[in-house]
């Protein structure tokens, strides 16, 4: 995944979302591969849905995000701890034609992937990648392709300790994002002159592998003496499922007839029960959030502090708020517009009033709040909760960006029936029947 990390909503369009900025174009992406892309897949290890997990829609984002073309996977497959590792890709030129006589290069440790696995490439030694999200691989290596397109690479992994078995990993509950114990590297294919997205573009298989505990090493042989006691097995231990503090929008309340679901587009940087959305305000507008605080997503979390980064840092949100004496600037890299702060109540409930004020640049009013949102001209700001203590991967919060559309100004007009007047107010006010407006 070559991306970054960022701490704030991406919006979604990303604008400049230089924001979660492995650069990234805004050309409209096909809604299907091209017959003449030339491919990069991995065929050995096999791919099985028991010995890998399928990461695609959360890392690579392709729908949104524009990192890559349709067709490019992420998946996680495992290995043990100090055992050879080998790779093969088969490289098409069209998808189909073997690609013979081609230089694949490998990154180790892929740009933005954090890896810290260790590894022995020929006797280089490559790993862990520099920095938690480097915008450089920890390495490369490069094959070329036979006469069938396949190309392979070879490695010894270097490491040991690991925490987790292969088991921990595939079962579907690990948390790849949020474990400091996590032992992995990202293996990223290229060739030189096609791109990730833009033309000319490769279609690929970028692979993460989990370094675990060997479990021939760990697992002691059992005992063939006939005169030996069985030892009873021991009763599993069951892990209860980390619970974490959360900050819920519980008025107004949204849902999908009155705003968009957008979390797809900031998954990989918060926690699995993040949500995120967007729905439409209109300019002058004032309005209240309330949200509900809990330590571990059910009891309150009172008289704590918390804080409402207003235009969220990275967002892009360029619109303008007040809340109170505080008035909100649009959204950077380095910080969000404002932070506005407060304490939760006895029953960690916590209410913050927004007032939008701006005077131009205002979206056309939407058919209906969960309409998509514009792709040019758009007006908007990002309200992200902050639990103090807690980063973007310690807790669930709900974060909602407000579109701000042109509100239609009412006027009113003198209606006059003989010496009986009436005056109307609406946004296209019309005398009743009998009466004649006033000139």
């Amino acid at each position: 995944m070559e991306m970054k990390k960022y701490s704030g909503v991406k919006k979604f369009k990303i604008s400049a979302f230089a924001f979660l900025v492995a650069t990234t174009s805004l050309i409209a992406i096909p809604n299907s591969v091209a017959a003449d892309a030339a491919t990069v897949r991995l065929v050995s290890p096999v791919i099985t849905p028991s010995t890998s997990i399928d990461r695609t829609s959360s890392d690579l984002q392709i729908a949104t995000q524009k990192w890559y073309r349709e067709g490019s996977k992420s998946l996680v497959i495992t290995s043990p701890e100090g055992k050879e590792l080998t790779l093969k890709f088969l490289v098409t030129k069209d998808g189909t034609t073997p690609w013979a006589g081609q230089t694949l290069i490998l990154q180790v440790g892929a740009p933005y992937s954090g890896s810290n696995g260790t590894w022995d490439a020929s006797g280089t030694e490559i790993g862990p990648q520099a920095g938690i999200y480097s915008d450089a691989p920890a390495g490369s290596v490069s094959a070329i392709t036979d006469a069938d397109g396949i190309a392979t690479f070879t490695f010894k992994n270097k490491n040991s300790g690991s925490k987790y078995k292969a088991l921990d990993v595939l079962s579907g509950t690990f948390q790849f994002s949020d474990n400091t114990n996590r032992r992995y590297t990202q293996f990223k294919p290229k060739i030189t002159g096609l791109e990730d997205y833009t033309e000319p573009y490769l279609i690929k298989d970028i692979i993460s592998v989990d370094i675990v505990q060997d479990v021939a090493a760990v697992t002691p042989t059992p005992s063939t003496s006939p005169s030996a006691t069985a030892t009873p097995a021991p009763t599993p231990v069951v892990v209860a499922p980390k619970l974490l503090p959360s900050m819920r929008l519980i008025s107004p309340k949204y849902g999908p007839e009155n705003s968009v679901n957008a979390t797809s587009e900031i998954a990989q940087y918060y926690t699995a029960k993040t949500y995120a959305f967007y729905t439409y305000v209109a300019s002058g507008s004032t309005f209240t959030l309330k949200y509900k605080v809990t330590s571990d997503g059910t009891t309150p979390l009172a008289n704590t502090e918390v804080t409402l980064e207003a235009n969220s840092q990275y967002s892009g949100s360029n619109a303008s708020w007040t809340s109170g004496a505080i008035k909100v600037g649009a959204s950077s890299q380095t910080a969000p517009g404002a932070r506005l702060k407060a304490k939760t109540d006895s029953a960690g409930e916590v209410t913050f009033v927004i007032k939008n004020t701006d005077t131009k640049g205002a979206e056309v009013k939407p058919v209906t709040e969960n309409a998509p949102a514009p792709k040019d001209g758009r007006l908007y700001g990002t309200f992200k909760p902050v639990i103090t203590g807690y980063g973007d991967m310690d807790a669930d919060v709900d974060l909602a960006t407000f579109d701000v559309y042109a509100a239609v100004k009412a006027t009113t007009i003198t209606c006059i029936k003989g010496k009986t007047t009436k005056k109307v107010t609406a946004v296209s006010p019309k005398c009743p029947a009998g009466y004649k407006k006033k000139k």
